[in-house]
């Protein structure tokens, strides 16, 4: 048995390891060769042995060059591939290869299509695009900066197409990771004409907001808010399902968009609608997923796309709901996924540039913070460009309103806040948080994007998980019995003062935010048991009726805090998830239950009424520091009771309670 590998170590040195068991070859030799015909010098600098296994560092003469292929032939041993794929870690990698155009992917006209994809370590990346004769194969040439490129003919709209990337004599056939469509289930990158999203009729909601206090944020999904069977509405956990205007429950109350229009919230986030696995775009019903298992961060998501085996589709639909949200006067945050992908391996970024978008531990195992066993690698320059310019491209040519990271304390400050920026030069009333937790021993702590590092990412909000825990006590299952404020707790009267403030005065605890626009106030979200869930099992001695009411006076104490107030699909009615926690795969359970609407009808009105109340006090629209000092005082009475006191802006002397 033996076996050989030879990995290029720096650019001009390659270590070869040889295990075998027939012991060392006589009249030792390596020979190796550059494109398999030009034999480059080379010579041994080093060599350790044991038992059975051999390690040689040969020295080359010339430096290696990329874009090459490059194998070694060594005494008795068949000829292997040279594996280049640890040139990712030299220090000059990222500043020799960094490509700053904005032509990535395939950019269609009816003449032409122009294919550019990032492979600095390919020796060779051919085009397979469909034909009517099946599909052609094309060599695209390298170019600056490790871009291969080819330019393709004709009208190629919709046509099906991947990259042939030879990488270390090893070839894989992969979808575009800039590809701005995709066929049904995935199968293939799409050309698109997504350009064409600009000419597009645009509105302009007619609320304006000026600060992240200003947004009232509902979160939900595309197919569970209109899947339910209870209303009239005909695409049913679609994109289009979503802004159906004119529709009715059962009980003849507004469903779908109107029922948004009716609460009067100010922003929608929507779960994860950039291509996923886990679902089938052509069967919904046999699988179900959240979306956090990303596939690309450019393509749409099929299976809410009317006809999923059109790639064009799913694009004019999507935006066809965010400006029929637009012109009902609410506006888009689209939760994105940049920390992790669904499997690394199998990754479209692995296939292209092995090793590089994927951030490693000290023993070289591939980073798992996340849960899901490969965290991306914000830090690295073309990662980051691909973050940003995935956000830009969702914000031009979808004009959304905002983003919501998904476990953004695994990405890098200097990422975020170069996005912010970028993007806000396209729009500058934009929102963006994320959930701050600081995850990860891999980056240093202060590179982390969490909520410790606020103060270095003032443009971005944070959950403010301190606000949640106070509000309704402990989230996790092991302590789902405990209660919080609302629950009954008065041990926590204190805290929800401190929480009152947004979390940006010293109270009972030290400020955790500069500014109350970095404060999202929450009780619940998709994560985790729903509020109503959580009274059932802390207030299990009460009536339905009581804990319903304590889920409205929840929604009232968020919607009158400083800070952002967030709520989650069917919180306003005490939606409840059969008191399981994590529900990213189960189908039904996640549904908006029009049904409920209909029978709680009350709680909706009540809930309409409370997030007008926020709009015309102004109080609520204070997010400094200065201001609250100056203008609230928050005392605590006897029983629980809260007393927030606020001067009257026309005449100071004369507060108001």
């Amino acid at each position: 048995m033996s076996f050989i590998k030879a990995n290029l170590i720096t650019k001009k040195r390659i270590d070869v390891f040889v295990f075998t068991s027939m012991g060392k070859p006589d009249n030792l030799f390596f020979k190796l060769f550059k494109d398999d015909c030009n034999q480059m010098s080379i010579k041994i600098a080093k060599q350790v042995s044991t038992n059975e296994s051999y390690i040689y560092s040969l020295e080359m003469e010339d430096e290696f060059e990329f874009g090459h292929s490059y194998s070694l032939c060594m005494t008795d041993f068949p000829m292997v591939s040279v594996d280049i794929s640890n040139a990712v870690n030299f220090p000059d990698f990222d500043e020799q290869f960094y490509y700053s155009g904005d032509d990535l992917g395939a950019i269609y006209t009816k003449k032409c299509t122009k294919f550019a994809v990032w492979a600095p370590l390919a020796s060779e990346v051919t085009l397979k695009i469909e034909s009517k004769n099946g599909f052609d194969f094309i060599k695209m040439e390298r170019t600056e900066n490790g871009v291969y490129r080819v330019t393709v003919d004709g009208n190629m709209l919709n046509a099906k197409y991947h990259y042939l990337v030879t990488n270390s004599g090893v070839t894989r056939e992969s979808n575009d990771p800039y590809g701005k469509g995709v066929t049904c289930n995935s199968e293939y990158s799409a050309v698109v004409d997504f350009e064409s999203l600009l000419k597009n009729q645009r509105y302009e909601p007619s609320t304006k907001i000026n600060n992240y206090v200003d947004a009232v944020i509902y979160e939900t999904n595309v197919r569970d808010f209109t899947e339910d069977k209870n209303t009239d509405i005909v695409h049913k956990g679609k994109y289009l399902g979503f802004v159906e205007e004119g529709k009715k429950t059962k009980g003849g109350h507004p469903a779908g968009i109107d029922y948004l229009k009716y609460l009067g919230i100010t922003h929608v986030q929507l779960n994860p609608i950039c291509d996923f696995d886990n679902v089938i775009d052509n069967d919904v019903p046999k699988k179900y997923n959240w979306g956090y298992d990303p596939l690309s961060y450019f393509s749409l998501e099929g299976c809410y796309s009317s006809d999923p085996e059109n790639p064009s589709s799913r694009l004019n639909e999507f935006s066809t709901l965010v400006e029929k949200l637009h012109k009902n006067n609410i506006r888009t945050i689209v939760d994105v996924v940049y920390n992790h992908v669904f499997e690394y391996a199998t990754s479209y970024y692995e296939k292209i540039v092995p090793n590089y978008y994927f951030r490693r531990r000290r023993t070289g195992q591939i980073a798992r913070a996340s849960g899901c066993g490969n965290d991306v690698a914000s830090e690295r320059l073309m990662v980051r460009k691909l973050i940003k310019d995935s956000a830009k491209y969702l914000i031009k040519y979808y004009n959304i309103d905002g983003l919501r990271f998904d476990l953004m304390g695994l990405l890098d400050v200097d990422t975020i806040n170069e996005l912010v920026k970028e993007c806000k030069d396209i729009k500058n009333d934009l929102i963006f948080y994320g959930e701050g937790w600081n995850m990860g021993m891999e980056l240093p702590f202060e590179k982390k994007a969490c909520s410790e590092n606020h103060s270095l990412m003032p443009n971005i909000g944070f959950f403010n998980d301190t606000y949640r825990d106070v509000i309704k006590g402990p989230t996790s299952r092991d302590r789902i019995n405990q209660k919080g404020f609302i629950n009954g707790n008065l041990d926590y009267s204190d805290s929800m003062i401190y929480a009152l403030n947004g979390c940006i005065k010293d109270c009972c605890f030290k400020a955790r935010f500069d500014d109350a626009n970095q404060s999202i106030n929450y009780a619940e979200c998709h994560d985790n048991n729903t509020l109503f869930d959580k009274l059932l099992e802390s207030n299990s001695e009460e009536s339905k009726e009581t804990l319903l009411r304590r889920v409205s006076l929840t929604n009232d104490i968020i919607s009158i805090s400083i800070g952002i107030p967030f709520y989650h699909m069917g919180q306003e009615i005490g939606l409840s998830k059969d008191g399981l926690d994590n529900t990213y795969n189960i189908t039904k359970v996640n549904n908006m239950s029009w049904e409920l609407v209909d029978e709680r009808w009350e709680m909706v009105q009540h809930f309409k009424e409370s997030i007008s109340i926020r709009k015309m006090l102004h109080f609520t629209k204070f997010h400094t520091l200065k201001e609250i000092e100056e203008n609230i005082n928050i005392e605590r009475w006897n029983n629980g009771v809260l007393c927030i006191e606020v001067k009257n802006k026309k005449n100071s002397q004369k507060p108001h309670q």
